[in-house]
């Protein structure tokens, strides 16, 4: 069947345009079947779907906002990490490190598994907005699919990175997903206007919104400026370097320079104890490259084993970063959403160019504009030892660009977008 579509493309055109079209009509039929729900009068349910722990600072303002605002009542809904649930036994011996997570940092919180491999029917939480933290549906239990819950919940998304290649933005804005969500809260105006072309019948029909309010994530890193970093305690040197290599050395995907320079950059700090090292993987990274056979158990548990002897470098596992970004002097990255959050911090970025076969966005060109670019090794370390020594060329150049792309970054992307939902919540 592949095989006679490939062969005639006008035929398999139009089963993509009808099968595109059933899914609006699908996600219509939704959109008009929640707006026929009575809503209590008081404070608005909004909940925060929790899963992906990195992703929380992306919303984490917006919920400490309706916290202390009585026109909204917050509630935390922890699913397990698609890791855990994908661990042999799990639905016998069912565990929720999402949960425990969280309480154990004084949230209060819901368990959405409520046994094996039975899920909390979100209906029962009278909700009128939910917001999710990831755009795939695949890493969700069935129940928790936008198909399903935006029947009877308006679902919202804040996406917890910036799509630097025109691939990644359409892997984001995956119709699957996002045809169901009702308000997204845009990384930018480019992807905000993508996704109102992705999905223009629902967007004319009123049924969906695309709106760019600006990043509360950059209100949470800043906001952090200067606490302390429990990621930083075994350094001993001013000058602080973070390594995030990608998890995947698929150059369609942008690439991974890990294998480029795990041993090379061990071997540099262990030549420079003047300088100290985070390592922080992709947290999919390591496993990953084991179950690719790119890398074997004895050489991961090497590396983890050299990160831990070495006393100026150490592997960062804390699921949270602000206070680390702001505790170091320089990001050496491969393509990565934190570069984003760090390029607002001021401080130098080193990008590892991968020879990427990517679209790049006019967004995240621009932004290399103000990043070191290095292509091997000598020229990574060389310019380690230029920022060391108090040169940084581009100093000036990054901070004309922090304010072309991001904008006013004293500003309350959270209380927008706040803000916004309230004034949906009368147009009911």
């Amino acid at each position: 069947m592949l095989e006679f579509l490939k062969k005639n493309p006008v035929t398999f055109a139009m089963g993509h345009f009808v099968k595109e079209r059933y899914r609006d009509l699908v996600c219509l039929r939704n959109f008009r079947q929640e707006r026929n729900i009575p809503r209590p009068e008081g404070a608005v349910r909004v909940g925060f779907l929790c899963q992906y722990i990195p992703a929380w600072q992306k919303v984490a303002p917006i919920y400490e906002k309706m916290r202390t605002d009585p026109r909204f009542d917050p509630v935390l809904i922890c699913v397990p990490s698609e890791q855990v649930m994908a661990k042999e036994g799990f639905a016998g011996n069912p565990e929720n490190d999402t949960y425990d997570y969280f309480v154990s940092h004084g949230y209060e919180a819901i368990n959405a598994l409520t046994g094996a491999d039975t899920w909390l029917d979100l209906q029962t939480l009278g909700l009128s907005y939910i917001f999710y933290p990831r755009p795939y549906n695949h890493l969700l239990p069935a129940p928790y699919h936008t198909r399903l819950v935006s029947r009877y919940c308006r679902i919202c998304i804040v996406l917890y990175g910036i799509s630097f290649a025109q691939e990644d933005m359409h892997t984001s804005l995956n119709r699957d997903f996002m045809s169901c969500v009702y308000y997204y809260f845009a990384e930018t105006p480019f992807t905000r206007d993508e996704n109102r072309r992705i999905n223009r019948l629902l967007h004319s029909l009123g049924m969906q919104k695309s709106v760019f309010l600006g990043l509360p994530v950059l209100e949470a890193l800043h906001g952090k400026k200067d606490a302390a970093s429990a990621a930083w305690d075994f350094s001993k040197n001013d000058f602080r370097v973070i390594w995030t290599p990608r998890w995947t050395t698929d150059k369609a995907l942008g690439g991974s320079n890990f294998f480029t320079y795990y041993e090379e950059l061990l071997k540099f700090a262990a030549e420079h104890p003047d300088m100290d090292f985070l390592h922080r993987p992709h947290p999919l990274a390591l496993t990953h490259f084991q179950q690719t056979g790119e890398l074997t158990a004895e050489q991961a548990e090497a590396y983890l084993d050299a990160c831990r002897t070495l006393p100026n470098v150490e592997m960062d596992r804390l699921p949270e970063y602000e206070t680390t970004l702001w505790g170091s002097s320089v990001l050496v990255s491969d393509i990565s959403g934190i570069m984003v959050e760090y390029f607002s911090t001021g401080k130098p970025i080193i990008f590892c160019a991968t020879n990427m076969e990517l679209d790049l966005t006019p967004y995240f060109a621009r932004m290399l504009e103000g990043c070191y670019v290095v292509n091997s090794k000598e020229e990574l370390f060389d310019t380690l030892s230029m920022l060391k020594n108090g040169q940084d060329p581009l100093a000036e150049t990054r901070k004309a660009l922090i304010r072309e792309i991001l904008g006013d970054l004293q500003g309350s992307p959270s209380t927008e977008i706040m803000e916004a939902i309230a004034e949906d919540r009368l147009m009911k």
